[in-house]
């Protein structure tokens, strides 16, 4: 309950907002209201994926009708279904996503509800990690903002459960205590149950004398209110006291009191907490149950991560042929204007446009080589190297044989290395550094690399997209010398003649016959798409590798 509390308080800040503020339409408002109680109370899995993809949609949306606040709001729902379906870092990156775009918010100093829903959001996530500090550090930027006293006891209950998994139960009683007697003040039976019930368990934890009276306590309260999920609480935190204090008796009768609660209400999550403790006070069919529910539960819950993944990868597909198609549609409607004009243009004009496009198509070409380079290699970096290090991660705790975490950490390396071998080239920088940059990247204790009269050329003069092709020529010979020539010394020498750039690259590598492999091949395709041109020099016995290029 305590969750939902939360995402309903939140909810109830920004519809608000959504509404008052923004006018949104009547059919926009349903719909979000209709996944939104799918997000609140999903009967299938299903309900939970048709819901992150709606929002998803709906926030790239608001994003190009630069309607922050509303893509703020989806995000926010999207942190929860990811946090539902146990994908907490995906859920962690939507909450810090929108986050930046409130704090770039025009006005967003004034905007303090949606804060603190964030940061209250963020440390519930963390004490799911397990990070407790980080989680009490948001939980307090909570209390720094928040005027509510209902917010703020519900927030201390935060707090509270957190010094309880962190074992200091004096801390977490004090907690405890302020917020059952703020409840009883504000007349709040249900909460103030609940905060007896949590003193209850700690004192249990700690042997209290106290703690049995005060579980029976809650539990009158929660049968008084006729509030079944109370009171099946109540039931379990009772068995386990019991148990502990080695009464199992009465332990078994509130365990099966529990149970008795988790049958007639159909609840598997019920029924899994009830006979995990009957599973420690005795061995019958029960256990069997008990085991089989717990294989169904974990092959319910892979499934639905399953579904998850496939339905995110549909979306992304689907939303990349959308694109493309309406790119196409874009491509379409210039052609058709280009074959008009045509039409009504004299011959020398004709010539002109033949010329324009066949260059323009050229550069288009070579700007989209390096775009997909650019996104192949944020791809690798984001999904796949990211994904293989969080697996190496994992797969450290179990006991796995060394050669194969060393093969998986190989596999890692390499794919890091071909995300930084195509990543973005920075051409705010000095191109003079950017290259300097580069050639001390493949500089080691065993390879010296020598660059002369470097600064000397004018590079301003450049286009960019031929220091952009330059820039992968220079870097594909390194990685042909690191991986070949066994050379000890790089030598690159810069001149400039009659507006030509000329670079001379050589090593005192084994030298060898020129075979153009993939990564020749390539350098030669980048030269010829800048109209310039390279040259190949090497020989046997240690000659050496050598490069002309003019560009």
């Amino acid at each position: 309950m305590k969750s939902r509390t939360s995402f309903l308080f939140f909810y109830t800040i920004f519809y608000s907002i959504a509404i008052h503020t923004i006018g949104y339409s009547q059919v926009s408002v349903d719909s979000s209201r209709y996944y939104y109680n799918l997000i609140l109370e999903p009967e299938t899995s299903k309900d939970l994926i048709d819901a992150f993809i709606f929002f998803e949609e709906h926030k790239k949306k608001s994003l190009v009708k630069k309607d922050t606040l509303r893509a703020i709001l989806d995000l926010r729902y999207i942190a929860e279904i990811q946090n539902k379906l146990g994908s907490l870092y995906d859920s962690e990156n939507s909450i810090v996503m929108a986050m930046t775009y409130l704090k770039n918010l025009k006005g967003s100093d004034t905007l303090i509800e949606p804060r603190i829903g964030f940061y209250n959001q963020l440390g519930m996530l963390y004490r799911q990690f397990e990070d407790y500090e980080k989680s009490i550090e948001y939980y307090n930027k909570v209390l720094n903002l928040a005027q509510d006293p209902n917010h703020i006891a519900s927030v201390n209950n935060n707090i509270a459960n957190v010094y309880k998994e962190q074992k200091n139960y004096e801390l977490a009683i004090n907690e405890y205590k302020k917020i059952y007697k703020f409840y009883l003040e504000q007349g709040n039976t249900l909460k103030a149950a609940r905060a007896i019930d949590n003193i209850g368990v700690v004192q249990s934890k700690m042997n209290h004398y106290k703690a049995e009276a005060n579980l029976e306590r809650a539990l009158k309260m929660r049968i008084d209110l006729d509030y079944v999920p109370g009171i099946f609480t109540s039931y379990l935190h009772l068995a386990e006291h019991y148990k502990n204090s080695n009464e199992n008796s009465k332990a078994l009768f509130y365990a099966k009191s529990a149970l008795s609660i988790a049958n007639s209400s159909n609840n598997l999550k019920y029924k899994e907490n009830a006979l995990s403790i009957l599973l420690d006070l005795k061995d019958d069919e029960e256990v069997q149950e008990y085991k089989a529910l717990i294989d169904s539960i974990n092959k319910s819950k892979q499934i639905q991560e399953n579904k998850y993944a496939a339905s995110k990868y549909e979306y992304n597909h689907h939303l990349k042929k959308a694109q493309e198609s309406e790119l196409q549609k874009e491509r379409q409607k210039k052609l058709k204007l280009i074959y008009l004009f045509s039409g009504l243009s004299i011959l020398l004009l004709s010539l002109f446009l033949f010329i324009y496009f066949r260059a323009r198509h050229k550069k288009e070409k070579i700007k989209q080589v390096h775009n997909t380079e650019t996104r192949i290699s944020k791809k690798i970096h984001d999904e796949i190297a990211n994904d293989m290090y969080n697996t190496l991660t994992k797969l450290e705790t179990y006991n796995i044989k060394e050669e194969v975490l060393d093969e998986l950490e190989d596999i890692y390396i390499r794919t890091r290395d071909i995300s930084k071998e195509n990543s973005v080239i920075d051409l705010k920088e000095n191109y003079t550094d950017v290259l300097k940059d580069l050639f001390l990247s493949f500089k080691n204790d065993h390879v010296n690399i020598i660059a002369r009269n470097i600064s000397d050329i004018n590079w301003d003069k450049i286009h960019n997209i031929k220091k952009k092709a330059l820039y992968r020529v220079l870097q594909e010979l390194l990685i042909n010398m690191k991986k070949h020539s066994q050379a000890s010394l790089v030598a690159f020498s810069f001149s400039q003649t009659r507006g030509k750039t000329h670079i001379t690259y050589s090593d005192n590598g084994i030298g060898g016959t020129v075979k153009k492999s993939t990564g020749l091949l390539n350098v030669e395709n980048r030269m010829q798409s800048i109209n310039g041109t390279i040259i190949f020099e090497s020989g046997p016995n240690n000659k050496g590798f050598k490069a002309k290029i003019i560009i």
